[in-house]
């Protein structure tokens, strides 16, 4: 048995189930792949059932399809992908071999795309490497991952963040890997970046319900779009300035779908 196993959901991820799929079989020592396909419509499931994987198919959104995955594997070793990400042949070799003096790994995130606004995230992602505030464990002990009580999947969004936050507050040994995630952007839109913020800020209160204090300061306009634009800003002036409009468009959509979530609701 794989010392390994790796979880995807997935759903309607034409553009990169294969990239994904394929950078984990191609790793320098075997993983187990388990994919969680939320019903998709565009040929995902065909793609996923062509390669060696174990695939479930259920209607669970990312976080409960996250623990459907995990319950699946019997591996001592768990990491976490979503369906637009790939990595280097040796990460899971590396995350083998260093989970040994810790209980879960941070794996940095870079990001690739087309575009100005794909050139603004990846030079954001690239920022926020070693930033505890942002950054999140994908790779865990298993039974450490199970002692925490998984994902939470009442969460919609920030499920990475309070998983992190319940880590720490469990006293977790967090290590990180130097080889980084590729997170493929794709062609990225500000409409679509602001339409997902929107999405997201729907939920973000059951988020911020659970983490009331660390989670003001990772939403914290200051925080995450004046100090960090100010200073890429001064060494790539356009890529900055386009990161400042693109954060605070995000600052603003998750805010107003906060308030149309709360509305909806009939909350004060």
């Amino acid at each position: 048995m794989p010392q390994t196993s790796v979880v995807v959901p997935t759903y309607n991820s034409i553009r990169t189930i294969e990239s994904c799929l394929k950078s984990l079989e191609n790793q320098t020592t075997e993983c187990e792949i388990i994919v969680i396909d939320r019903c998709s419509k565009d040929g995902t499931l065909d793609v996923a059932n062509s390669h060696k994987t174990t695939v479930i198919v259920s209607d669970a959104h990312r976080s409960e399809a996250r623990n459907l995955g995990i319950a699946k594997s019997r591996s001592e070793v768990v990491i976490s992908l979503d369906s637009d990400m790939s990595v280097p042949p040796t990460m899971v070799e590396e995350c083998e071999a260093k989970i040994g003096a810790y209980d879960a790994l941070v794996i940095p995130e870079v990001s690739i795309g087309r575009g100005f606004w794909a050139e603004c995230r990846a030079l954001e992602r690239r920022s926020n490497i070693g930033n505890g505030l942002v950054e999140a464990a994908r790779c865990f002990r298993r039974t450490a991952l199970v002692s925490i009580g998984c994902y939470n999947s009442q969460l919609e969004a920030g499920e990475d963040w309070d998983l992190q936050n319940r880590a720490k507050r469990n006293r977790l040994r967090i290590g990180r890997t130097f080889s980084p995630i590729i997170h493929d952007e794709g062609k990225l839109a500000l409409g679509e970046i602001v339409r997902k913020k929107y999405a997201y800020g729907k939920t973000i209160r059951s988020y911020l319900a659970l983490n009331p204090v660390v989670g003001v300061r990772q939403i914290s306009p200051i925080s995450r779009i004046l100090v960090p634009g100010i200073r890429l800003a001064s060494k790539d002036p356009i890529r900055g300035s386009g990161i400042i409009f693109m954060k605070t468009a995000e600052f603003l959509a998750v805010g107003l779908g906060h308030l149309g979530g709360t509305i909806a609701n009939g909350e004060p």
